[in-house]
């Protein structure tokens, strides 16, 4: 039975074979990449899974791969396997998006009891996902719908979660102007340029901003 995909971006050659075989042999697909070029240029754009992702690579770093790698995936497990283990490194490793962080030389053993409670908490998450339901994820200044993470601006994320709150319910610039209580900067003139910009970034998850005349904005 299939447990999940994992990916692996490790430069070297028999690290990334023994993970492979013995994470295949615990029935998950595997796909290795040595470098971040080759991540880029042959990954699967759709693949949602595990990612154990080295640290110390070739050109771009692990890190670097994770911070993009949770630009457009927020929830896909990411584990950082790094001979740094000191603990201001481990913290930076995981400030930079990682769910864990591995060090090397490692416990086969130990790593796959990670990689199971990881890939059950996915699976979860996944069992209970509703493609037309948006999330808020204030943590990050961002909603998901479907499987589209929208990232905002910290302004443009408290008037859409403000137009998501009163939902098909018109709100006034002046309502909006009220969400800013600590920042006196904010204008209608203000607004109505965030508007304009998330109005942009929403349509691709088909979802509208509606000007009612009169009242002013509506999420739809």
């Amino acid at each position: 039975m299939n447990k999940g995909s994992i990916c692996i971006i490790e430069d070297e050659v028999d690290i990334a074979e023994a993970l492979k075989v013995f994470l295949e042999s615990s029935n998950y697909e595997v796909q290795c990449f040595e470098s971040a070029e080759e991540f880029y240029e042959k990954r699967d754009e759709d693949f949602r899974g595990l990612f154990l992702v080295d640290w110390n690579l070739p050109g771009e770093p692990g890190t670097k791969i994770v911070s993009k790698i949770r630009l457009e995936d927020k929830f896909s497990p990411i584990f950082i396997i790094s001979a740094y283990n000191k603990k201001e490194d481990i913290v930076q490793g995981l400030e930079h998006g990682a769910d864990d962080y591995i060090t090397k030389p490692f416990n086969l053993d130990e790593l796959l009891v990670r990689i199971n409670n990881a890939q059950r908490k996915f699976k979860s998450f996944q069992s209970e996902f509703n493609p037309d339901e948006i999330k808020l994820i204030p943590e990050v200044g961002a909603f998901t719908k479907g499987e589209q993470t929208i990232n905002l601006t910290t302004r443009e994320y408290i008037i859409f979660e403000k137009l998501y709150n009163e939902i098909e319910n018109p709100v006034s610039r002046e309502m909006l102007i009220e969400c800013f209580a600590k920042d006196d900067k904010m204008t209608v003139r203000n607004i109505d340029v965030h508007i304009f910009s998330l109005r942009k970034k929403i349509k691709t998850v088909d979802l509208k901003i509606e000007t009612v005349w009169g009242l002013g904005y509506k999420l739809i």
